[in-house]
């Protein structure tokens, strides 16, 4: 049930911008050595080729299934996945692999103090933009949590023991579970989630619009480091 409303959520309560681009923000003094932003540079080089690398094998179907906008982006991952030759697999996980080994060579770089200075940096912008929100986007922000939550319940009250023997399998993968849950639901629990999605979306974009340009910004920004830390996370 994770939804793009869940990152927008935790965004705006718990900014922190990247471990790599925390340590370089401007005006914030010397936190990394030349040595390691010579490191960074080499890395997020090495990151955009393999990018272009894997982007220059996709077919027009699987750009195609990129650029729908009437599939969810939860939809669009699974039959992006599923369109994946062996060779695009094999080169994707090589692709994280590197992204995993950059990370941990420069991390181990790092000295206590660095690591305490980046800390303390990410702390300050977390601060920083909450003291942005405004009283009406806490309200909506709040209310949206609620709701959501609310809707989780609901949606968990109408499972049965079999669907909730799936979730708590721990011999499944998460993504497992979630196949296997999925193929389970009765129209009745399919319409309840797609309201419950629709409920997010709408909420999503209710406090999108009160969002300022820098808001948006630092959003975007947090955005993308969530969705490397979980690359990373599922690489390792």
């Amino acid at each position: 049930m994770k939804s793009y409303l869940k990152t927008l959520i935790a965004a705006l309560v718990f900014v922190s911008f990247g471990f790599i681009a925390t340590a370089q923000t401007a005006g914030e003094g010397p936190i990394l050595t030349e040595e390691q932003k010579e490191m960074v540079a080499q890395h997020k080089a090495e990151k955009e080729a393999n990018h272009e690398a894997f982007k220059a094998t996709l077919s027009e179907e699987q750009l195609a299934i990129l650029e729908n906008k009437e599939m969810s982006r939860q939809e669009k991952m699974k039959a992006f996945a599923e369109s994946l030759t062996e060779e695009q697999k094999a080169m994707r996980k090589a692709n994280k692999e590197s992204i995993t080994a950059n990370r941990e060579a420069l991390r181990a770089t790092l000295t206590d103090e660095q690591k305490e200075a980046i800390k303390a940096h990410r702390e300050t912008k977390r601060e920083e933009f909450r003291a942005s929100l405004s009283d009406e986007q806490k309200e909506l922000i709040a209310a949206a949590k609620s709701e959501k939550q609310a809707n989780r319940d609901a949606f968990k009250a109408s499972l049965s023991e079999e669907q909730l023997a799936i979730l708590e399998n721990k011999e499944l993968s998460k993504q497992e579970k979630q196949e296997a849950l999925r193929a389970t639901l009765t129209d009745e629990q399919r319409e309840l989630r797609k309201a419950n999605m629709q409920s997010m979306k709408e909420n999503r974009e209710a406090i999108k619009e009160t969002l300022t340009d820098e808001q948006k910004q630092a959003l975007k920004k947090q955005a993308k480091q969530r969705a490397r830390k979980k690359r990373n996370a599922n690489n390792g």
